[in-house]
């Protein structure tokens, strides 16, 4: 079920990629606010990384908006020396800055790209949600929290299941600190979040900015063509640090 969460941005068969650019974090952004609960309302740095036995890397430098169930994640590439060349490539096409936005009470979902000043719009069906079961797995300290660690199951529509382990701080009502997801590959993907603050959210933080154009048609297929190749690329490089 990688992948599968998020409310992809489908504009045009190609273009449902654009959603996943440098973030199956964006999908297990979207569980991790479930979880927590539609009521939150915060801002948090999210470090994204993947790890595979004792390697890791982090990819990613995202910060996590949420308000009664809406959510912004601004992904930003980590500046790791690894990945520097995929970065300066994606910085020279003005595609290293993404916005997520999800809106599930509108059933809307936009890709923001700020250096172009543009973005895609996806009407979301809405289907079952998904089963989750929850298995209590120990108590243990992170970043300086108390936490109860969770084995969450997610098993969707179609059968397929997806663990999530999740760090829930004792000390912040339950917030998830960390989390962690099995790619299927025998890497994981897993989020750490800081510097969290309780404060309201301006409008802003859940609209496309005045101005921006929207993509669609030909377009649209054509900027997920660019962007499906980068992901690839960016995998690929990943496992070769992995190894």
């Amino acid at each position: 079920m990688k992948r599968t969460l998020i409310l992809t941005i489908i504009c045009c068969s190609a273009a449902s990629a654009l959603g996943q650019l440098f973030d199956s974090s964006a999908a297990q952004s979207e569980l991790v606010a479930q979880l927590m609960g539609t009521g939150r309302v915060f801002t948090a740095n999210v470090a994204v990384k993947r790890e595979k036995g004792t390697k890791q890397i982090k990819i990613a430098d995202n910060v996590m908006f949420m308000r009664d169930g809406d959510l912004r994640l601004e992904h930003k590439p980590a500046e790791d020396p690894s990945l520097a060349k995929l970065t300066d490539a994606l910085k020279k096409k003005d595609l290293a800055e993404v916005i997520t936005i999800l809106l599930p009470k509108e059933n809307k979902a936009y890709l923001v790209l700020p250096r172009k000043r543009s973005y895609l719009e996806a009407s979301v069906e809405k289907g079952a949600p998904p089963r989750m079961e929850s298995k209590f797995l120990r108590t243990e300290n992170f970043d300086g929290h108390s936490c109860t660690v969770r084995c969450i199951t997610v098993t969707a529509e179609d059968g397929s299941r997806q663990p999530i382990t999740i760090w829930e701080a004792t000390n912040l009502q339950g917030f998830i600190v960390k989390s962690q997801m099995d790619r299927g590959d025998d890497t994981n993907e897993v989020l750490i979040f800081t510097n969290i603050k309780y404060e309201k959210l301006d409008d802003t933080k859940f609209i496309v900015p005045a101005g921006y154009g929207k993509l669609k048609g030909e377009a649209a297929g054509e900027m997920a063509e660019v962007m499906m190749e980068f992901d690839l690329d960016r995998d690929a490089a990943l496992a070769e640090v992995l190894r």
